[in-house]
């Protein structure tokens, strides 16, 4: 093993520690705080403490503007910050529930009231949308009498001052002062403050940092934003809420995968996912399609195990410069997920959210719906089994003759429709018998895409129990997330459960942990590819009813079709009956950690991360049964011996072990210096094992036949370890200029020892223009509300795949006998890592109050020493090398405003724009091209050349063109394929057909709330790249296309009745083609079948689209009204997603795929049809 098996005996300890998180007591906590400021007021201090708490303050709004000096702290405790600000500034704090009290411990002398005779004064307060404020702080100015609003926003005071100044302050709104004569009540509408509050994200480690102070680009997105209709998938969610986050989602059914890129492809492997990270925990997100052309199922990616109504937020670092601290495994940035804690505004609070929607069909590859079963513009017939055809008689109908012309009479009233084209007549309405016997109209009978599929439905739960205090947090969660998808029997069922405990033991040791537990369980998963039910039913003439196919089975035959069946043509519903399988998954993740704060510049810290899934996997085919007919006294079952089942079992199991001392400490007034050293040490363990047996006991219950012989079993897997060393530096002046330096040192087990060492550095530098000018005492143009530049750059090594360095013997089971596997990759025990080098700038401006602003970044990353497999001599096929060289370029931006904002609407935009380029710049020396890993059975490849840009599309075959670009039509009416002049490859090469890459991905985000009303929606948009519809081509091939409804005139030509049309073209002499040509030859011709049939260039389409991704529209019940319930919120919404196209140029669905590799985004192949969700969901605080 090239793994480090000393890791092993880490499995007693993992057990063991598991254990003990389990017993540690439900009162830990975490009351943490960390701030970063130079010189400010203690009203600046207040406003960060209530962003990152859920504290309130009551105090004179005089102190606002004491000044307090520059201040940094890093999980601090709210009585340390209040000590260290409030020191030596004479004012006392008294902490009662969730409210702080700040008070002068003297009165200012020179402010005292004139006296006057003593009265009551009273009033409401209510907000912008005239909803009460609760706890607003009402005080006397200049004295410490003061009261608070209650529950309805009521307030009384008694006063004694000939004219009281009331000042009116509440967290998020702009203060007010009303001076009071002879009133006796005082009601007050308050607006929101616009004031810049200093934005907190979580970066890499989980470390807390300003967000003006980093010199790289992250986004954050919070819960509210994530997941604004339900969904139960966190992937999902996220799409199109960040930019230059790709997705490619596979169209195959219930929780299919989705693979996330960032800033584009830059593997020639296709190794392009990043780093998920969960509360510090590596969380491996495996995608687990086995689908094909001809078959396999798609189980989903294992991201879909986490609860999204878990998440606080979601950070992610979009590049290597934000993500070095992570290393090798951060080359394709990193996910960084933060789950929620304890809430201290509920006290033990409990709360419910819940969704109910339901699925239907609503866009499919378009069908023609003129021309029926048949060949040649005629009907094809075959006669009734167990009889023969019987040509018409030639001879008179008179007596003399009547055997025969009954026989044939016989003949012609029980013969059946057959054919497998659909380039028959008309559709007309004439009685004819169908394939079942049964007398039925020649008409058209719906679109099978559609009518085949059930509605579907989901419901998703999710309640959640916390508390918070001081010094303690606790939070508790439980999820059901049930599926019924579009096809018959598909369902799809996730538990969650989810612990998360802190406390602080005492001022130098805080402990914190986290268990999260999940299953995943699904049954009859549609198959993929030619076999599967969505490649049968686009070939099905409109003739034929669906209702018929429903009875595929018989006590005289197992598989009953309207044609065949054979290897190419099954009955939908058999198909659906065929495949049996289920998958079950258990995943348990977590971690505890402890933290000592050694000195006020240094802490300790250290952290034991698990993640451990087991995936249980059965499968049966029940066989083609094309044999399985009733005979010679056997039933159809005795002659079935061919229907097989398997089962497998994957584990995977990862832990991380992690030390690190942080600090910070300020020299002078203007120089900040932050520190993190560490140290983590990785290993992980994956295994496989499937066994497999044929010819079962009971073919209806998938009973294993243990008398047979095992038929196949294979048992593979791998281990790997990682050893790290990494620190960082931050170096702030003033806390408007700011250089951070990160470096990493890994040594990686699937290298050899001389190459397994590398390092990752990175730089960055962020200038705040804003708070430098402000630092002059210049001021800034008024509608100029903030400003910054970012510079960063920074190199990742990433190591290969295990076992990719010696060839070693392997063996598996074929028909029960132990055999060896063939190798034909040839291993390189010389391997580097790859290198990632990355540099980015970027621009950030808010105006007008924040009102609007936008984050800029440009970035260029390229990365070299690629493990490549290059052609290799006997007895090899192919080799690992390290070759290849990949740059992106590109640009981000993230633009937010609220162009209207009025006493009672509001109206918020947020606009996602990103442009990414990617070049293969170099290959191997003496590789020419290279195409990415697909199925050899599709009509074309993906790859690139050097100097060409990544996933170009390239045809196996190609039409001759002139030098216009017009088809050259032979003497037969029919496109020339292209020859190359003898050299095809080279010319498919040089003339791609497309391209997988969009040009621009672009999402828009607008949210109006008008008082209790709020409509949210976002529109996901890809502009660029291209598709290959292999699903039209097929139909197209068999007559069922829409394209296919265009067949010219009917007539004969030499004898030769059929629909005749000319191709669109030119002769060989260069003139305009007018050679009339059968449109069922034309048709076939180009139709797609597998890799060697047709013409994938007449079957390429632009993949824009824009997509009402989401919608919501709900309504908050206001607190008047839930005051006499236990409810202390609520809120019901009706929610959509995917709910239309607003433009698509594809016929099929533009998202495609079979799977998430870069091969299978260039193809709509029998993909899932386009659905619209819609429903409800309730969310309710108790």
């Amino acid at each position: 093993m090239e793994s480090n098996h000393s890791f092993r005996s880490a499995k007693s300890l993992r057990a063991l520690l598991i254990l003990l998180l389990m017993v540690i007591p439900v009162q830990w906590a975490v009351a943490q705080l960390t701030l970063n400021t130079s010189r400010t007021t203690l009203g600046a201090i207040i406003k960060q403490i209530q962003s990152q708490s859920e504290y309130q303050f009551f105090y004179d709004d005089q102190l606002s503007t004491i000044p307090v000096e520059a201040i940094k702290v890093e999980n601090a405790s709210l009585e340390d910050v209040l000590n260290r600000i409030l020191k030596n500034k004479n004012i006392s704090f008294k902490v009662e529930d969730n409210i702080i009290y700040l008070k002068p411990q003297t009165p200012a002398q020179d402010q005292q009231p004139k006296v006057g005779q003593p009265r009551k004064i009273s009033g409401t307060i209510v907000d912008e949308n005239g909803e009460p404020l609760i706890g607003v702080n009402v005080l006397v100015k200049g004295t410490t009498n003061g009261v608070i609003s209650d529950f309805d926003g009521n307030y009384t005071l008694m006063v004694d001052e000939e004219n009281p100044i009331l000042q009116f302050s509440y967290i998020g709104y702009t203060p007010q002062e009303i001076t009071v004569k002879e009133q006796a009540v005082i009601n007050l509408k308050m607006t929101s403050d616009t004031q810049v509050i200093d934005e907190v994200v979580v970066t890499a480690l989980g470390i807390k940092r300003e967000k003006k102070m980093l010199g790289y680009s992250v986004q954050e997105i919070k819960s509210d934003a994530l997941n604004t209709t339900g969904d139960p998938s966190v992937t999902s969610a996220l799409q199109g809420k960040v930019a230059g986050l790709q997705m490619n989602t596979s169209s195959t059914g219930l929780g299919g995968s989705t693979k996330i890129t960032i800033r584009g492809n830059s593997s020639l492997t296709d190794n392009n996912q990043p780093l998920w990270i969960v509360d510090g925990v590596p969380f491996t997100d495996n995608q687990t399609s086995e689908a094909s052309a001809y078959g396999g199922y798609d189980r989903g990616g294992t991201s879909f195990d986490i609860n999204p109504e878990d998440i606080e937020s979601i950070s992610v670092l979009k590049g290597p410069n934000a993500a070095a601290l992570y290393g090798s495994r951060a080359g394709n940035g990193v996910i960084l997920v933060t789950t929620k804690k304890g809430s201290k505004k509920d006290g033990f609070g409990v709360t419910y959210n819940g969704s109910f929607t339901w699925s239907q069909v609503t866009g499919t590859l378009k069908m023609q719906d003129k021309y029926g079963q048949g060949s040649r513009g005629e009907l094809v017939y075959k006669p009734k089994e167990g009889t023969q055809e019987v040509a018409k008689p030639t001879v008179p109908n008179d007596n003399e003759h009547q055997d025969e012309w009954n026989a044939y009479n016989e003949y012609i009233a029980n013969r059946t429709l057959s054919g497998e084209l659909a380039y028959g007549p008309e559709l007309d309405g004439r009685m004819e018998r169908t394939w079942n016997g049964e007398l039925i109209p020649y008409s058209y009978y719906g679109n099978k895409l559609k009518d085949y599929f059930d509605t579907g439905f989901s419901q998703f739960h999710s309640v959640s129990v916390g508390s918070s205090t001081e010094k303690s947090h606790f939070r508790a969660s439980f999820g059901f997330n049930g599926n019924d998808g579009l096809f018959k029997d598909e369902t799809l069922e996730k538990i969650t459960a989810d612990i998360n405990a802190g406390a602080e033991v005492n001022k130098y040791l805080s402990i914190d942990g986290k268990i999260s537990l999940s299953r995943m369980s699904a049954k009859n998963r549609p198959l993929t590819g030619l076999n599967g039910e969505v490649a049968q039913l686009l070939l099905i003439p409109g003739n034929i009813r669906l209702s018929d196919l429903q009875n595929y089975t018989t006590t005289e035959r197992l598989h009953e079709n309207w044609f065949g069946p054979n290897q190419h043509y099954s009955n939908p519903y058999y198909v659906r009956h065929r495949y049996q399988n289920s998958d079950e998954r258990w995943r348990a993740f977590g971690y505890y950690a402890a933290k000592l704060n050694l000195t006020d510049w240094m802490k300790f810290s250290a952290k034991y991360a698990f993640d451990y899934y087991r995936t249980r996997l059965q499968t049966s085919d029940l066989s083609l049964g094309d044999q399985a007919i009733a005979g010679n006294g056997e039933s159809w079952q005795e002659k079935l011996t061919t229907d097989n089942m398997s089962r497998g079992e994957e584990n995977h199991f990862e832990h991380n072990i992690e030390f690190m001392f942080t600090g910070d400490k300020a020299f002078g007034e203007k120089f900040r210096l932050g520190y993190n050293v560490g140290s983590n040490i990785m290993y992980q363990q994956f295994e496989t094992l499937t066994v497999g047996v044929k010819n079962m006991l009971d073919k209806n219950n998938w009973l294993f036949n243990t008398a047979e012989r095992l038929d196949n079993a294979t048992d593979k897997g791998h281990e790997r370890a990682m050893y790290s060393v990494f620190g960082s530096l931050q170096l702030a002046y003033n806390e408007y200029l700011s250089l951070d330096l990160t470096a990493r040192n890994d040594w990686s087990s699937t290298l050899p020892q001389q190459n397994n060492s590398f390092v990752d550095p990175s730089a960055s530098l962020s200038f705040v223009i804003s708070d430098f000018v402000r630092s002059l005492d210049k001021n800034l143009p008024t509608w100029l509300t903030f400003a910054k530049l970012r510079l960063s750059a920074a190199q990742v090594g990433k190591d290969p795949e295990p076992y990719n360095l010696w060839n070693t013997r392997k063996f598996e089971f074929q028909n029960g006998t132990r055999v060896p596997i063939v190798e034909t990759i040839k291993k390189n025990s010389n391997l580097k890592p790859e290198i990632k080098t990355s540099y980015e700038m970027g621009l950030d401006m808010k105006f007008l109050n924040n009102r609007l602003g936008f984050d800029f970044t440009y970035y260029y990353s390229s990365t070299k020493n690629q493990a490549m497999l290059v052609d290799a001599s006997s007895p090899w096929s192919q080799q690992w090398v390290n070759a290849g060289k990949i740059s992106n370029k590109g640009v981000e931006m993230m633009i937010y405003s609220t162009p209207v904002q009025t006493k009672d609407f509001r109206f918020d935009l947020g606009v996602n724009l990103a442009k990414n380029i990617s070049t293969v710049d170099e290959l191997a020396n003496g590789v020419n091209h290279i195409y990415f890993s697909g199925d050899p059975n599709m009509p074309v490849k993906v790859g690139a050349v050097p100097g060409g840009k990544l996933g170009n599309i390239y045809a196996n075959n190609l039409m001759k063109r002139d030098a216009q670009g017009n088809v050259v039509v032979g003497s037969d009416g029919l496109p020339i394929p292209e020859t190359g002049n003898g050299n095809l490859e080279q010319y498919i090469l040089d003339h791609p057909i497309g391209n997988i890459e969009p040009n621009l991905l672009m999402s828009v985000t607008p949210s109006f709330s008008y008082k209790g009303f709020t409509l949210s929606a976002m529109f996901d948009m890809k502009f660029g790249g291209d598709i290959v519809c292999v699903s039209e081509g097929m139909a197209t091939a068999v007559g069922t296309a829409k394209r296919t409804e265009y067949r010219g005139e009917y007539k004969e030509i030499n004898g030769v009745k059929d629909y005749y049309m000319v191709v669109p073209g030119v002769k060989e002499d260069g003139s305009l083609n007018d050679i009339p040509v059968s449109a069922q030859t034309y048709y076939s011709t180009i139709g797609l079948y597998k890799s060697a049939k047709g013409y994938a260039e007449e079957f390429v389409y632009d993949a824009s689209y824009i997509k009402l991704k989401e919608l919501s529209i709900g309504y908050n019940f206001p607190s008047r009204i839930l005051k006499k319930t236990p409810f202390t919120a609520l809120k019901l919404s009706f929610v959509g997603r995917n709910l239309c196209f607003l433009l698509k140029h594809t016929p099929g669905n533009p998202d495609g795929g079979y799977d998430t590799t870069m091969f299978s985004q260039a193809l709509d192949y029998a993909a899932v049809p386009y659905t619209r969700t819609f429903g409800f969901s309730i969310n309710v605080g108790f």
